[in-house]
């Protein structure tokens, strides 16, 4: 009885030794960890800095099941993503040099520091630094596995091997095919509209999108059809462009006056249709893919009608982007009869598979109205440009905007 008595007192005695060993050790951590991704520099930092790819990334947990919410912008100062088990927000960015972050894991505060550096073989080595405080019980594990360094360097190792597998495997992956001059049917449509510099699309388009779906939701208008942009400028020379986030309808609406969302009609048209799989960075190359096709067939663009980005399958239908599919479509030759059955121009077929260097449409219209750039408008200011005339006799009942004019909250 007395060796048991003994026993029990020296478990006792190891249990507070031990407790107190590990109440006294240092759980603060300042790790930095690199990786060198073969993507471009403002790729990567794109990708790290728009919080809606952390979504089944696995980046800062390793649970790529989990479900986030997000801030209305998902990148910039500010931006914050929330998942079950931690949240990140964007304190302070440097385009395509440097994101500072504070992050919160399994409730415990951490400082998280990227920058993105370019190397002389077209790749990006990415620095990823986090400092905080462990817990007791993740000082008592970090102990038994080696030390507070090694478990925290070992998310973040593993954060940058996800951000490599989610750029290298997923996102450079995409296939291209011109499908030839088709008709495009014609749709009602609901925008909002912008000018902006292109650099400010990217940014700009998923908060134009989300405030004109909110607005057919909250007045529960029938929609037909994917969402789509409308083109009316883009011209890289002047780092420019004029366009419309737009979501199809199955009727004609009006808009009330003094509304911030417009309301028109595209009819059917010949045009050269060409289909991206894959991320939206590989835009550019399906458009030069498009212009190409134009040129070799010597067909003749008609610069008074629609070129439009039609996002079949993306973001709302899967977390994948390489199934994300985007059909651009480029006018041609004259306007279509209303009576004229669909036909079929030309079937010319051209597939690209390798990957290139990412950028956005060179598409420069002929004839476009004039519009003051965005920098020197007041926010709720929408630039001047030609829609679709309604017709003035319909008895429709127009649809009251409640919104202000700065914009849904």
């Amino acid at each position: 009885m007395k060796i048991v008595k003994y026993l029990f007192l020296l478990l006792l005695l190891a249990s507070i030794a031990g407790t107190v060993f590990i109440a006294t050790q240092n759980g603060k951590y300042d790790v930095t960890e690199q990786l060198t991704i073969k993507a471009p520099k403002d790729m990567v930092y794109n990708f790290v800095g728009n919080l809606k790819n952390w979504e089944n990334s696995g980046i800062l947990t390793k649970d790529t099941t989990a479900v986030y919410t997000f801030s209305d912008t998902t990148t910039g100062e500010g931006a914050y993503a929330n998942w079950a088990t931690g949240s990140v927000k964007n304190l302070a960015t440097s385009p395509n040099d440097s994101i500072t972050q504070t992050s919160v894991l399994n409730d415990r505060d951490i400082e998280v520091h990227w920058t993105f550096k370019d190397t002389l073989t077209e790749a990006t080595t990415v620095n990823l630094r986090m400092k905080g405080q462990l817990s007791f019980t993740e000082k008592a594990y970090a102990i038994l596995k080696g030390g507070t360094d090694k478990k925290v360097s070992n998310l973040i190792n593993h954060s940058l091997k996800r951000v490599n597998y989610m750029l290298v495997n997923r996102v450079n992956f995409f296939e291209i095919k011109v499908d030839g001059v088709m008709v495009k049917e014609g749709t009602y449509y609901i925008a909002d509209s912008t000018s902006c510099k292109i650099s400010e699309m990217q940014q700009k388009m998923p908060g134009m999108f989300a405030k004109v779906n909110k607005f057919v939701t909250e007045n529960n208008i029938a929609t037909n059809g994917k969402p789509f942009t409308y083109y009316y400028i883009f011209d890289e020379a002047k780092d420019s462009t004029v366009f419309m986030t737009c979501i199809p309808l199955e009727d004609e609406i009006l808009m009330s006056e003094g509304s911030e969302f417009r309301a028109g009609q595209i009819k059917r048209f010949n045009a050269l249709k060409t289909t991206l799989k894959g991320d939206y960075r590989h835009l550019k190359k399906a458009w030069d893919a498009a212009f190409k096709n134009i040129k070799k067939n010597k067909l003749e663009e008609n610069f008074e009608l629609p070129y439009l980005e039609v996002y079949t399958k993306g973001p709302a239908d899967t977390k994948d982007t390489a199934e994300w599919i985007t059909d651009i479509y480029i006018p041609i030759g004259s306007i279509l009869p209303e009576e004229e059955e669909p036909t079929q121009v030309n079937d010319s077929t051209e597939v690209i598979t390798e990957a290139p260097a990412v950028a956005r449409p060179r598409t420069v219209r002929k004839k476009t109205p004039t519009v003051t750039p965005i920098s020197t408008q007041p926010v709720s200011v929408q630039p001047t440009i030609a829609l679709p005339k309604k017709d003035t006799t319909s008895k429709k009942k127009p649809v009251q905007d409640t919104t202000n004019q700065s914009g849904l909250k």
